[in-house]
């Protein structure tokens, strides 16, 4: 079995339904694939555009969906992630305001990280709790 995760890192105080909230994960989720799909379909040359991790973990896809309480909570992963050398994908969506009743704001919702090594992933996201 392979060591190879992808986590996804969202907000909880967007306070989506659960029904929003698993649309967004699913989006989170694949932005790597669309764009490595929308790589292929728009080059002149196509070439092989998935690495050795992204195989193997569309092969066995093992998903993590953890949560932080706020934009800078977000912020504060996204640049762990980064400084680790970990590929990142990020998810920005209008949602439901929070705060003011049927209004939507652009927000940054949440975060991928992989997919990547299990073990570097959780230097990074090791705190974090289940959503």
């Amino acid at each position: 079995m392979s060591n190879i995760r992808h986590v996804v890192v969202v907000r909880t105080d967007l306070r989506m339904s659960e029904g929003l909230l698993a649309s967004q994960v699913a989006h989170i989720c694949d932005a790597f694939m669309r764009q490595n799909i929308l790589k292929i379909a728009l080059s002149k040359n196509p070439k092989k555009v998935f690495n050795a991790d992204e195989i193997s973990w569309i092969s066995q896809p093992y998903l993590s969906v953890l949560a932080v309480h706020s934009y800078e909570d977000l912020i504060e992963v996204k640049g762990q992630a980064e400084r680790e050398g970990l590929p990142i994908h990020c998810w920005k969506d209008l949602v439901p305001s929070p705060t003011v009743e049927g209004k939507s704001i652009r927000a940054f919702v949440g975060l991928s990280i992989g997919p990547s090594d299990f073990d570097a992933i959780k230097i990074v996201t090791g705190a974090l709790p289940l959503y």
